[in-house]
């Protein structure tokens, strides 16, 4: 095979890869990435567990001096392109996040959502440990509360 040829089909597979290295990679509840504005108001007045079953489960659940439970969806969308490596060692990992929060009142039936986008870097190694443990303590705490919401509904029966 002659060597233009192989030059040609190198930087043809590198143009491959860089293209498809662009691509965004989201991490968190991907069931909201297409949710949109006019969505969120089709939740209002819904039960959790129809809520559950159309967005998912929540990233974290936070809790009122009130009594009443917001459940907080969040997607970070970070960039998959090789040739930002660079700058995310310099000034951080770019994050584009978009949050859905969903307020319940005490019978845990929605009384509002809202969407949120900001844009955010995560700087720096221990910066990167401390989001994971966050998202790992949210988790726990989510869990726990799902369980506790499912034996109140297995104990109202």
């Amino acid at each position: 095979m002659p060597k233009n040829v192989v030059y040609l089909m190198c930087q043809i597979l590198l143009a491959f890869a860089l293209l498809s290295g662009c691509r965004p990679v989201y991490y968190g509840a991907t069931s909201i990435v297409t949710f949109e504005d006019n969505e969120k108001n089709a939740l209002v007045g819904r039960d959790y567990r129809i809520v559950i079953s159309q967005v998912g489960e929540p990233t974290d659940i936070t809790l009122d001096k009130s009594g009443t439970m917001k459940w907080i969806y969040e997607v970070d969308e970070a960039s998959s392109n090789p040739l930002e490596v660079l700058s995310s060692l310099a000034v951080g990992l770019p994050l584009k996040r978009k949050i859905l929060m969903v307020k319940f009142d005490r019978n845990m039936h929605v009384i509002s959502s809202h969407i949120e986008r900001s844009e955010t870097n995560v700087v720096g190694l221990i910066g990167r440990v401390n989001h994971r443990l966050k998202q790992l303590e949210a988790k726990k705490r989510v869990k726990s509360v799902l369980h506790k919401l499912d034996l109140l509904n297995v104990g109202t029966r």
